[in-house]
């Protein structure tokens, strides 16, 4: 009879993360956390559950970073921004690197764009304008090499 409680619960979990994981990607301590709060006393359960997904490629970290870069690179975000996001989301290093680096973005053209979008226009002469462009861009998460092309 517990053999039967046990693999309800189970089987309620892994639903419960499978609907989680159909609306959009969740990184593994994400999801982790977010099934912890609706489980609280099933942490092993969850974990177990968790670790079968990875397995089965149904939750894949990889894919969570691509889809969170992709849509920050269309809000107009930086490397830094974006590495820093997928450290905040306990992405590994490895993955984070990979993901940004083979995003095929012209980082500096981004950093252009998104200057224009805000201002409309690339460069300005004046000292003032320079220290709030590179503040924008610096927020935006660009490095100091794209900021000082935009500011020539």
């Amino acid at each position: 009879m517990e053999n039967k409680k046990e693999i309800k619960k189970y089987v309620n979990v892994k639903y419960r993360a499978m609907t989680l994981l159909s609306r959009r990607e969740h990184s593994f301590d994400d999801l982790l956390q977010k099934l912890v709060k609706i489980f609280p006393d099933e942490s092993k359960l969850i974990y177990d559950v968790m670790i079968d997904l990875r397995d089965l490629n149904l939750q894949s970290d990889f894919r969570f970073a691509e889809m969170l870069t992709a849509t920050r690179i269309r809000k107009g975000y930086g490397p830094d921004r974006i590495v820093a996001e997928l450290k905040n989301c306990k992405v590994s290093n490895d993955i984070t690197v990979k993901v940004v680096t083979e995003c095929g973005v012209d980082w500096f053209e981004l950093a252009k764009k998104v200057l224009i979008k805000k201002y409309g226009y690339s460069t300005s002469c004046e000292f003032n304008e320079k220290v709030k462009i590179n503040n924008f861009l610096k927020y935006r998460g660009f490095k100091s090499e794209h900021i000082s092309a935009c500011c020539k």
